[in-house]
C-alpha cells in the first residue's frame, strides 16, 4: 500500500493565495483524471498519472493541472462523474447544479488568469430548483438520473439525459447532507441533519422507510452525512451514527432496513463513508450474493481513514492524522485499487493498493451477476442503452447547443522522467495495466461498462484519447506537439513583475550554502522593570545565519542577517529578491530574529533593538526595548513583538503607530492547577493586528484592545467537554485543530443537568466571538449560522431573539447619538439577520420568532407599517 498527498493539488482563495477546503473529490471511470470542488468556486480537473507514478510526477511534460472551470459563484460542495465518464455534475452554494461537458475546441488560456487549460470542460447546462446550498450529488448505476440534495431540506431528481426535472422530495425536517443510490435501481437513500436516513422507492418516489434509531444523539455540526450503498445491494453505510457515546457509521440492513450492525473505531464523528466498487470473493466460493463481502472506507473529523471488509471485525488499515482538518469527502477508482480524499485544510491523499494485497477483488461482470439475482426490472426505460446516437444535445447556461463531438481534444501524453521521447500507447494494453480500448467512430456508439476494469475503460473517454493520438502523429523529434493542443506559452507577468527594477541594486553575494551554527548565547540580560519574581521567556541562541523567507503567496524572496563569529564584530542584513541581491545595511549588535512580509521588514538584535525597513531597504523606525526578544511576528503591516519578560506589543508600521504598547502575556502562562510550566506553542498576529496566543495547557488566546484584555478562544474545558467537532473554516479552525492535537486528555461526556446544551451553545458563542475578533468573516458566517439553527432546533428561543435584536439594531431614530454599529466583519448586520431569519424558518420550534422578525425587518426595510 502507498499513501500520497501530492502538495500541488490545491484551491485558493484571498489575496494572499492560501490553500482552502476542497470540499468535495471525485475520481474519472477511467481513473485517469480526478475532480476536485472547493471554497474558491471553482472545479478542477486533475490527471492522477503524476499522483500514483512518482517518475512521471517529476516530468514537467506530465502536466498535472488539466482543466479550471470558474462559472460557479459560490463554493462548490460536491462534484460527481456519471458513470459513462461523458458528464460531470457539480453542485454548490450558489443553489445551482451544472452538468459538465468535453469541449474540443477549447483549450487554451484561462481568461483573466495565467492558468493553462490543457482540456477543456464547458458548463452544458444548469439545474435549477434548490433555494439553498447544494450538499450533495449521486448518479444512478445506468446514469439514468441524478440526485441532488441541499440545505433547503429538498432532494431533486433530474433525467439523466435531458436534465429535465423529473420530482421533487420534501419529507425531511432539516438540511438534507447525503445522497446514494441503490446499485439494483429500486431504491434511492438520503440523509438529513434531521437526524434519519430516508429510503425511497424510485418507481412512484414514495417513502419506504426513516430509519432515525442510530442518529436520534448525534451531533448536527457535520458539514456533511456522505453515506453509501454497497455494491451488492445489500446494504447502507451511513455516516454520523451513534452507539451510545461511541461515534460509529451504521450499517443499515436492505431486509427490514434493520441497523443492528455499526463499525465501531473512530474517536469523533464519522462524516463520509464510501463502498469499493468491486466485490471480493474467497477463491474456493462460488460467486454469488451469499459469499460476495465489500470493502469500506470512513473518515471522520479525528483526521483518520480506516478501511474495512465487512467479513471482518477489526478494520484493514488505519490512517491516522492524515490531514490537518475534517475530512470532507473520498471515492473509489473503478479498478478499487485506490481511494482517494479531500479535507479541510486544502489538501487530498491517495491511498494505492497492490494487486498482491487484494487477492480477493472480483471481476467488474461478478457485480452485475449478482445484482441481477434481484431480478429487479425497471418500469422506468434506461436512457443508457447502447446506442449509434449521441445523446440528446443540451442547452447550455446561454442557449447554445451544446452536444458532445467527437473531435480533436487537447488530452495530455504523459511521459516519464528522463524519457523525453519514450511514448505510452494509451490502447496497447502492454503498455500500461491501466489501457484504454480503442474506440469507434462514434465516441457513444458502443455500449458503456457499469465498472470499469483495470484492463479496460469507457468507449467514450477511448475515443478522447484516440483523437489525441492522432493529433500528436506530426510530433516534433523532441516530443513536443505542434498546434494549440500541445504548444506551450510563457507565462506573460504583472506589470511590476515584468519591468526591471529602476536605479542601482546593492547586489551582495549570499552564504546560502554556509552551514547554520550557534554561534553563542546573547550578552544583553533582562533589562527593564523586570524582577526575578516574574516569568522569564527564553531567549533565541545567536547563530551564524538568520533568515526570514517571504510565503509561497507572496512571492520569492528572504530577509537574511550573517552575525560575526566575534561579539563585536558587524552583522550585515541583506533582502534578497528573485535571486537578486536588492539592499544591504550593516549593523553593530547580532540580530536574533527577523520577519518579513511584502510590506514590511524588521530585524531584532542583542541589544534590545528592533529596527523596522520598508522593503526597498529605508530604516523607517528603529525601538529600543526594554528587555531581549522572544518572538517576532509579521503579518501584512502589522508587527508583534514579544520580550522575554513576557510584554507583548504590536505595531502598525505604515503609520508608526502602536495597535498594543505593552502587555503583560505572564498570567497566560500561570495555572495554580497544575505544578507544570506553561509553555508558549505559537505566537501568530492577523492582518487586523490582532495577536494570537497558543500556549500548552492548551489554550489560545487574543487580545481585545477594546477590552483591554486577553480574551479566550479555545480552552482545555472546550476541547474535553464540547459535542462539536473541530471546526474547518479559517483562522477559528487553525487555532481550534492546534489546540485539539496538543490536548492529551480524557473526554468528559456528561457533567450534569443539561451538560450537552450547555456545551454546546457556549462552544458556539466563543467561536462567535473569535471569528469577530479576529475579522474572519467567513468563520463568523459558519459560525452564527450553525448557531441559530442550534437554538431554533432545540427551542432555546430566548437566545435567538437576543441575537437577532442586536443584529437588528435599533427600530426608531432618536437625537441622541448611538453606539450601534450597523457591520460586523464587514457585513451589514441586518442582512446577516435576514440570512439567520431564513435559517430559523426552517427549525423545529424557530418558525414564529421567525415569522415576528421577518415581519419587523421587512418594515424597517420599507414595506412599511
Amino acid at each position: 500500500m502507498r499513501v500520497t498527498k501530492p502538495s500541488w493539488v490545491e484551491h485558493s482563495v484571498g489575496e494572499k493565495k492560501g490553500r482552502c477546503p476542497i470540499y468535495s473529490i471525485s475520481v474519472h471511470p477511467d481513473s485517469t483524471r480526478i475532480a476536485t470542488g472547493g471554497l474558491d468556486n471553482k472545479v478542477k480537473i486533475w490527471s492522477t498519472l503524476p499522483i500514483l507514478d512518482e517518475g512521471a510526477e517529476k516530468d514537467e511534460a506530465n502536466h498535472k493541472l488539466l482543466c479550471t472551470m470558474a462559472a460557479h459563484t459560490g463554493p462548490v460542495l460536491s462534484v460527481r462523474w456519471a458513470h459513462h465518464g461523458r458528464f460531470l455534475a457539480t453542485g454548490s452554494d450558489d443553489t445551482v447544479c451544472m452538468i459538465w461537458g468535453i469541449d474540443p475546441e477549447g483549450a487554451g488560456r484561462l481568461w483573466g488568469s495565467e492558468e493553462v487549460n490543457h482540456e477543456n470542460w464547458k458548463a452544458l447546462t444548469r439545474l435549477v430548483g434548490h433555494v439553498a446550498d447544494v450538499v450533495d450529488l449521486a448518479w444512478s448505476r445506468d446514469d439514468s438520473m441524478l440526485a441532488s440534495v441541499g440545505l433547503d431540506s429538498k432532494v431533486w431528481i433530474w433525467d439523466g439525459n435531458t436534465f429535465e426535472r423529473l420530482r421533487k422530495l420534501d419529507l425531511h425536517q432539516g438540511f438534507v447532507k447525503g445522497v446514494c443510490w441503490d446499485p439494483v435501481g429500486n431504491y434511492l437513500a438520503t440523509q438529513s441533519d434531521d437526524k434519519t436516513v430516508k429510503i425511497w422507492n424510485t418507481e412512484d418516489w414514495s417513502l419506504v422507510q426513516s430509519v432515525s434509531q442510530p442518529f436520534e444523539t448525534s451531533p448536527q455540526s457535520t458539514f456533511f452525512r456522505r453515506l453509501s450503498w454497497s455494491p451488492d445491494g445489500a446494504f447502507i453505510a451511513a455516516s454520523n451514527a451513534m452507539n451510545g457515546p461511541v461515534f460509529v457509521a451504521a450499517v443499515i440492513d436492505r431486509e427490514g432496513w434493520n441497523s443492528d450492525i455499526s463499525f465501531v473505531g473512530h474517536e469523533n464523528t464519522i462524516q463520509v463513508a464510501a463502498f469499493n466498487p468491486r466485490l471480493f470473493f474467497r477463491k474456493e466460493d462460488q460467486p454469488g450474493r451469499a459469499t460476495a463481502s465489500c470493502m469500506l472506507a470512513l473518515g471522520a473529523n479525528d483526521f483518520s481513514i480506516s478501511i474495512w471488509r465487512n467479513t471482518l471485525h477489526k478494520p484493514l488499515v488505519v490512517l491516522k492524522e492524515v490531514f490537518g482538518r475534517d475530512l470532507l469527502d473520498m471515492c473509489w477508482s473503478n479498478d478499487g485499487y485506490n481511494l482517494y480524499a479531500c479535507s479541510a485544510d486544502g489538501s487530498i491523499c491517495a491511498v494505492s493498493f497492490y494487486p498482491v494485497e487484494l487477492p480477493e477483488l472480483g471481476q467488474p461482470e461478478l457485480t452485475q451477476k449478482i445484482l441481477d439475482e434481484y431480478e429487479y426490472k425497471p418500469k422506468r426505460g434506461l436512457t443508457r442503452a447502447a446506442s449509434i446516437q449521441p445523446p440528446l444535445s443540451i442547452t447550455n447556461s446561454f442557449g447554445a447547443s451544446a452536444a458532445p463531438s467527437s473531435t480533436v481534444v487537447n488530452v495530455l501524453q504523459p511521459r516519464k522522467k528522463n524519457s523525453a521521447n519514450r511514448r505510452v500507447d494509451l490502447s496497447n494494453p502492454a503498455s500500461t495495466s491501466r489501457s484504454i480500448h480503442p474506440a469507434t467512430n462514434d465516441p457513444f456508439a458502443a455500449p458503456i461498462q457499469a465498472f470499469g476494469g483495470s484492463n479496460g475503460h469507457q468507449a467514450s473517454t477511448a475515443q478522447m484519447f484516440e483523437d489525441a493520438r492522432n493529433a500528436f502523429s506530426n510530433n516534433t523529434a523532441n516530443g513536443d506537439s505542434p498546434g494549440r493542443a500541445g504548444s506551450k506559452r510563457k507565462a506573460v507577468f504583472g506589470e511590476d513583475d515584468a519591468r526591471a527594477v529602476r536605479g542601482r541594486l546593492m547586489s551582495t553575494a549570499q552564504n546560502d550554502n554556509h552551514p547554520v551554527e550557534v554561534l553563542r548565547a546573547p550578552r544583553v540580560s533582562v533589562q527593564g522593570g523586570s524582577t526575578s519574581s516574574q516569568r522569564q521567556l527564553p531567549v533565541p541562541q545567536i547563530q551564524s545565519v538568520v533568515r526570514a523567507a517571504l510565503s509561497q503567496e507572496e512571492g520569492s524572496a528572504y530577509f537574511q542577517a550573517q552575525n560575526s563569529h566575534s561579539p563585536d564584530g558587524l552583522t550585515k542584513i541583506s533582502f534578497v529578491k528573485d535571486n537578486q541581491g536588492r539592499w544591504v545595511d550593516y549593523a553593530s549588535s547580532s540580530v536574533l530574529a527577523l520577519a518579513v512580509t511584502n510590506k514590511v521588514c524588521a530585524a531584532a538584535h542583542e541589544d534590545g533593538s528592533v529596527v523596522v525597513y520598508s522593503p526597498a531597504g529605508r530604516r523607517l523606525s528603529t525601538l529600543r526595548l526594554g528587555s531581549v526578544i522572544y518572538e517576532l511576528q509579521a503579518s501584512e503591516d502589522k508587527l508583534l513583538v514579544v520580550t522575554s519578560d513576557c510584554q507583548i506589543r504590536v505595531i502598525d508600521t505604515r503609520s508608526s503607530k502602536a495597535l498594543i504598547s505593552s502587555v503583560s502575556i505572564s498570567h497566560l502562562l500561570d495555572d495554580s492547577s497544575t505544578s507544570s510550566n506553561i509553555e508558549i506553542k505559537q505566537c501568530l498576529i492577523q492582518p487586523n493586528g490582532v495577536p494570537i496566543i497558543i500556549t500548552s495547557q492548551p489554550a489560545a488566546y487574543a487580545y481585545d484592545n477594546s477590552l483591554s484584555d486577553w480574551i479566550t478562544i479555545s480552552s482545555t474545558h472546550q476541547n474535553s467537554s464540547s459535542p462539536l467537532t473541530t471546526t474547518s473554516t479559517g483562522i477559528v479552525g487553525d487555532i481550534e485543530s492546534m489546540t485539539r492535537s496538543l490536548w492529551k486528555g480524557k473526554r468528559r461526556d456528561n457533567g450534569g443537568e443539561w451538560w450537552t446544551e450547555s456545551m454546546t451553545m457556549s462552544h458556539h458563542e466563543v467561536r462567535i466571538a473569535a471569528a469577530t475578533l479576529l475579522e474572519s468573516k467567513e468563520g463568523y458566517q459558519e459560525f452564527i449560522s450553525a448557531y441559530i439553527n442550534y437554538l431554533g432546533n432545540e427551542g432555546f428561543l430566548e437566545r435567538a431573539e437576543e441575537v437577532l435584536r442586536e443584529l437588528i439594531g435599533p427600530i426608531y431614530k432618536t437625537t441622541q447619538p448611538s453606539d450601534w454599529a450597523d457591520t460586523v466583519v464587514g457585513l451589514n448586520k441586518r442582512d446577516v439577520a435576514k440570512a439567520l431569519i431564513n435559517y430559523l424558518s426552517k427549525t423545529n420550534r424557530g418558525g414564529e420568532l421567525a415569522k415576528e422578525y421577518a415581519v419587523l425587518l421587512g418594515k424597517l426595510s420599507g414595506d412599511g407599517w
